[in-house]
């Protein structure tokens, strides 16, 4: 997420990165994990990952509560910095604000009496809800900063693409990960798409098509756009890469291959896009 938010504010046309605000980011995606992998962890299926969250959950607990007040205190000091241009937000701002933080409660929120508030339950369009909560902090939020701080750059014109891009980049990702849980959300009726469809229908079918549209998306908008050629392609390497796990995973992989190649594509992505603004930019 934090490699998310510097490209953003990069791309967006900000060259001085705030430092509080993507510590802030960093320590807020690994706290919400935290989270969610300490109540998984007592799911009875097991894997490598439960079985370590569980060994080590006295650990993860205090590093919780470290986070949780950094996270409060850092947070406030930001909202103080930020008030005085609050003026600025208009109501689709605060609408999407408000959707990003309800999409992230909901995701996880579990109770026996209201289940369909539990957006992970809806397997079909859970890809698109990670997809989107993820741009809503890593692109949303840095144009939200710089719109407070009363900063506009040439770089904002990219600001419709830039999201659609990286929403669907990171959907595409949600989905492959839901392979690592294919075994485990048929057990549990959660019909995910991998579910519903089988492994090798969901990769033929929609995520080698979807790759390709965004990188042919991706070449046609850098072309129209005045990208330069080493723009164009750091731009198109994370897509290229995408499609090569791709074809890997017909095969069934260990967890840590899911955790560090396929959230890898994300620093990937982000690092090329920095690369790009920042060393090849023509504007």
């Amino acid at each position: 997420m934090a490699a998310l938010c510097i490209a953003s504010f990069a791309q967006l046309g900000h060259r001085h990165i705030p430092i509080l605000f993507i510590a802030i980011a960093a320590a807020a995606t690994v706290y919400y994990y935290n989270h969610s992998y300490l109540l998984e962890s007592y799911d009875s299926t097991p894997n490598q990952r439960n079985n370590w969250v569980r060994e080590h959950a006295g650990q993860i607990k205090k590093i919780q509560w470290l986070l949780l007040t950094f996270i409060i205190g850092g947070g406030s000091y930001e909202l103080y910095t930020l008030f005085p241009g609050i003026h600025l937000m208009g109501v689709n701002d605060i609408l999407y604000c408000c959707l990003i933080g309800l999409g992230a409660f909901l995701y996880y929120f579990d109770t026996k009496k209201f289940p369909w508030l539990n957006l992970r339950s809806y397997g079909i369009i859970k890809p698109l809800v990670i997809g989107s909560i993820w741009v809503g902090i890593g692109v949303f939020t840095p144009y939200l900063f710089l719109k407070l701080t009363n900063q506009t750059y040439q770089g904002m014109a990219h600001m419709p693409i830039l999201f659609i891009s990286n929403a669907l980049y990171i959907s595409i990702i949600a989905l492959l990960f839901d392979i690592k849980d294919f075994e485990s959300d048929a057990n549990k009726q959660m019909k995910t798409l991998v579910v519903r469809m089988g492994l090798t229908k969901t990769i033929n079918w929609i995520v080698l098509p979807m790759s390709a549209l965004i990188l042919i998306a991706t070449l046609r908008y850098g072309y129209l756009h005045g990208f330069t050629g080493y723009q164009i392609l750091l731009n198109t390497i994370p897509l290229i890469l995408l499609i090569s796990v791709s074809y890997q995973m017909y095969q069934r992989k260990s967890i840590l291959y899911y955790l560090a190649i396929i959230d890898g594509l994300i620093v990937v992505k982000a690092t090329c896009g920095l690369i790009a603004t920042l060393l090849f930019s023509i504007q």
